[in-house]
């Protein structure tokens, strides 16, 4: 390069006898060359004890340290190592030979570091040195089998070659086939947002999902762990795992849970007899639908088992009467006592209910829904008349969202709430978006058609507005409408 000052740079390991030979080596060719020369020492066995590292670990990260900070330094904008052909190939095999998930080798650049010969054979760049008659120092330690990459490089290889001559290449493209590779699923797995269908995804897609939560949390793992993560996320399971640090980590519900998660707690005075206390066992919770244990209900809620004991309650005796929940879930009765006044969310999604009941007893697909304008009173309504009218864009979701805008005066609906029965396929989710609905709230998935997960996460594109999403709200009974509807047309 026209113009380049380059700098050498060496870092003595201090790891066998005879390694302040190298130094002197480096200084003197860096002299002849005229090159400044950086040069330091570090007992590399002692950091690696010291810090619990392996030594090859330790030494690379000492190594790069090291080179970082002469390259800050002097300015560098890039650091040069001499990595060539041979190692990509020794480094793709050990991970093979390990069953590494991804024997994607040494990365041609990573950060400031270049490694320009990555892909020359050692062969000519010898040959070249020969012809120049410029001599290279040798690691000793190269030669010892007993060590595995030595042993690699001067058993293993050989023996392949025999058989396979262009087998350094091979391996080498095995490395640029598989970054490639981790890069379009990497992609893929970046775009995956909060409403994602995890369980939908392949398993390489999940993997990488997995690994990107870990270390955008700075979690250090081990291979396994992803493995047990991702086989928990495909499946639907739950799955715990202690990382190294003893830092718990659940999988359940189709969600990651990284970190212990901050609970609601009650900001209204409490009733007289009322406590507030954590779950004890025993505990039951009068619902809507009768009387059951709360371990069942947090069970059936996906809370990771390490949280249930973490989430605050209110309890009259062994009668839980309110749970610390996102929302808040109260027993059948509790808000009265409380003077709290009743989640809107609810009561809308029974008018939306009764919207989708006048759909099926038209012949519709049973999806109602309403649009809560910004004072929370009902300013739109629709259910799905797209085989009354004969235009399947009729659906529900549109219908409310259009009377609401000749309520309000304006196609912007903001500061509204959308809640329909069912979640929103791709178009009436865009025209949500359109509209820009502040929330949209729905009862049952889409498994069919669902935009927010139950088949894909359009949220996960970048559309210029994002509304908040809640799922689930009297999902059962939106869930046995569709149910019963769709069984009653098929006449059984």
């Amino acid at each position: 390069m026209v113009g380049a000052r380059p700098v050498a740079a060496h870092l003595d390991h201090a790891l066998r006898e005879g390694s302040g030979g190298d130094a002197d080596w480096v200084r003197d060719l860096a002299e002849g060359l005229g090159v400044p020369v950086e040069e330091t020492r570090v007992d590399v066995a002692a950091v690696a004890e010291r810090r619990g590292w392996n030594v090859e670990d330790a030494a690379r990260r000492v190594r790069y340290e090291f080179l970082g900070r002469v390259a800050k330094r002097h300015g560098a904008e890039a650091v040069l190592t001499a990595h060539t052909r041979r190692d990509q190939a020794e480094t793709v095999l050990m991970s093979l030979l390990r069953g590494e998930a991804l024997p994607s080798g040494i990365p041609p650049a990573r950060g400031r570091v270049r490694r320009p010969w990555l892909d020359v054979p050692r062969a000519e760049i010898e040959g070249f040195l020969r012809t120049l008659g410029q001599g290279w120092r040798e690691d000793p330690t190269n030669a010892d089998p007993a060590r595995t990459r030595a042993w690699l490089r001067t058993v293993v290889l050989p023996t392949l070659a025999a058989r396979f001559p262009e087998v350094e290449g091979a391996l080498a493209r095995v490395a640029t086939f598989a970054r490639e590779d981790d890069a379009a699923l990497g992609e893929w797995a970046s775009r995956l947002g909060d409403h994602a269908p995890l369980a939908a995804q392949p398993p390489a897609v999940l993997r990488r999902f997995v690994v990107r939560a870990l270390r955008g949390a700075g979690l250090p793992y081990h291979a396994e762990h992803v493995v047990t993560l991702t086989h928990a996320l495909s499946g639907g399971e739950t799955a715990h795992v202690t990382l190294p640090g003893a830092r718990d980590v659940t999988a359940t519900g189709g969600r990651l849970h990284l970190a212990p998660q901050s609970w609601p707690v009650p900001t209204f005075p409490l009733p007289e007899g009322w406590t507030r206390r954590t779950r004890r066992d025993g505990d039951r919770i009068r619902l809507s639908g009768g009387t059951r244990k709360l371990s069942d209900v947090l069970t059936d809620a996906h809370i990771p088992r390490e949280e249930r004991d973490r989430v605050p309650l209110l309890a009259e005796g062994g009668d839980v009467r309110w749970v610390g929940l996102r929302p808040p879930l109260w027993a059948v009765g509790a808000r009265e006592e409380a003077g709290q006044p009743e989640d809107p969310l609810p009561a809308a999604m029974g008018e939306a209910l009764a919207l989708a009941r006048e759909a099926a007893s038209a012949g519709e697909v049973p999806v109602g829904a309403v649009v809560l304008g910004p004072d929370g009173a009902v300013v739109g309504r629709g259910h799905n008349l797209s085989r009354e009218m004969g235009d399947m864009t009729r659906h529900a979701e549109v219908e409310a969202l259009r009377e609401a805008a000749r309520t309000l005066g304006t196609p912007y609906l903001t500061a509204c709430t959308l809640v329909v029965t069912l979640e929103p396929c791709p178009m009436c989710l865009g025209a949500a978006v359109e509209a820009r609905v502040g929330h949209v709230v729905f009862g049952a998935r889409n498994l069919k058609a669902g935009a927010l997960g139950g088949v894909t996460d359009l949220l996960a594109h970048p559309w210029g507005h994002t509304p908040r999403v809640t799922g689930g709200v009297r999902e059962r009974e939106a869930a046995r409408l569709l149910r019963d509807t769709f069984r009653a047309l098929r006449g059984g």
